[in-house]
């Protein structure tokens, strides 16, 4: 009998791995998904969530990594170690680099604590994360995960996006890509995903009628399309 395939699962900009529950709920038993979580009092840049991370690289056995917004810049990072048997990279509604075109790098040092020490106000939440027919217990469920987290640590990641730059790493990554991307998402525009395609024409694309948080609100879909990547990825892995 086969082992199900190890799939890391690296979270959003809150870093909890929280909200992962929805879509591990929906994956089948031919994936074993480990949620990895980032410390909540502790602001780490890009290099020290890496070698955080690398730490829970499986060291024997196929396996797969999925960076979920904030973390598309890590799984990639961590792609180019080659360590082990990675057979897959998944990226979820994420970006290589700053995806907030109005806001140039140069503004990351505007950003403080001060942006999360208060809730979001709904209309935010709705137009960039669940969408307006999110039920009203995914606003609150998200904002009470944020409210977890040290809102200098929030910050500190907010500078992070702000000033990425990981096309050298997705261009460097040697295992099958998929983007999974959400139709509704006006976080991460369309601009993006093209060019993401531009730096790797042979990324795999797969959208999902969903907002942002699409592994949360369309977590059956999310699974469908990612399972069916992973086995077509361990098919060449293992031709």
């Amino acid at each position: 009998m086969t082992a199900p395939l190890r799939l890391l699962l690296l979270p959003g900009l809150d870093g909890t791995g929280a909200l992962f529950e929805p879509f591990v709920s929906a994956l089948s038993g031919d994936i074993a998904p480990e949620v990895v979580s980032y410390p909540a009092d502790r602001a780490l840049d890009y290099d020290a969530l890496e070698a955080l991370v690398a730490a829970r690289l499986p060291a024997d056995g196929p396996y797969a990594v999925l960076g979920e917004s904030f973390s598309g810049p890590l799984a990639l990072r961590l792609a180019s170690r080659r360590a082990g048997q990675l057979v897959g990279v998944v990226l979820v509604a994420t970006f290589v680099t700053n995806p907030v075109w109005p806001v140039p790098s140069l503004a990351r040092h505007l950003v403080g604590p001060w942006l999360f020490r208060r809730r979001a106000p709904e209309l935010v939440s709705r137009h960039y994360l669940v969408g307006a027919g999110a039920p009203a217990a995914w606003l609150e469920r998200v904002a009470a995960n944020v409210e977890t987290v040290d809102p200098a640590v929030m910050a500190a990641r907010v500078r992070e996006v702000l000033s990425v730059d990981a096309r050298a790493h997705l261009q460097g990554c040697d295992v099958p890509l998929l983007y999974l991307g959400a139709a509704g998402d006006t976080l991460v525009p369309p601009r993006v995903v093209r060019e993401l395609r531009r730096l790797r024409p042979d990324l795999e694309c797969a959208t999902v009628d969903a907002p942002h948080l699409v592994l949360q609100l369309a977590p059956e879909a999310s699974a469908q399309a990612i399972e069916g990547f992973l086995r077509r990825a361990t098919g060449k892995a293992c031709a």
